[in-house]
C-alpha cells in the first residue's frame, strides 16, 4: 500500500476506509484519526461568510437513516480495532449528527473511552 503522504514514522492513507483497513496488518497501527461523514447533506442551507450556502457535500455525506448510518460506523470502527495495537488510540472527529452513533458503536464493541474533546465555536455563524 502506498501512503498518500509520509514523513518519518507518520503515514497518511487516502481512500475508502473499509478497503484500506483490510490491507493493514493486525495490531500494527499506533493511532488512527478518523473523520467519517457527518451526514449533514440534507438539502439545507447554512451561513458562511455572511452568505447562504448549501450544506450538501455529496452523496457520501447523505444520511441513509439511523440504522444504516450506525451499521456503517460500527463496521469501520470494528475494522480500526483490528489493526490498532493493544495500546493504540482512535480519535474520531464529528458533529452531533454523527458522533453519538460512533460513541454507541464504541460502547457496544467494548472500547475504553478516555476523553471527549469539544471545540466551542463561539462565532460559528
Amino acid at each position: 500500500m502506498t501512503p498518500y503522504f509520509q514523513a518519518k514514522s507518520v503515514k497518511l492513507f487516502l481512500g475508502d476506509s473499509l478497503e484500506l483497513l483490510k490491507k493493514i496488518p493486525k495490531e500494527s497501527v499506533d493511532m488512527i484519526f478518523a473523520d467519517p461523514p457527518y451526514n449533514l447533506s440534507n438539502g439545507g442551507f447554512t451561513c458562511h461568510n455572511g452568505k447562504m450556502v448549501s450544506v450538501n457535500k455529496g452523496k457520501w455525506d447523505k444520511s441513509k437513516g439511523i440504522k444504516e448510518d450506525f451499521k456503517f460506523h460500527n463496521s469501520w470502527i470494528k475494522a480500526c480495532k483490528k489493526v490498532l495495537k493493544p495500546n493504540g488510540s482512535l480519535w474520531i472527529s464529528g458533529t452531533y449528527h454523527s458522533i453519538y452513533l460512533c460513541g454507541f458503536a464504541l460502547q457496544k464493541q467494548g472500547w475504553h473511552i478516555v476523553n471527549d474533546i469539544s471545540w466551542l465555536k463561539s462565532n460559528a455563524a
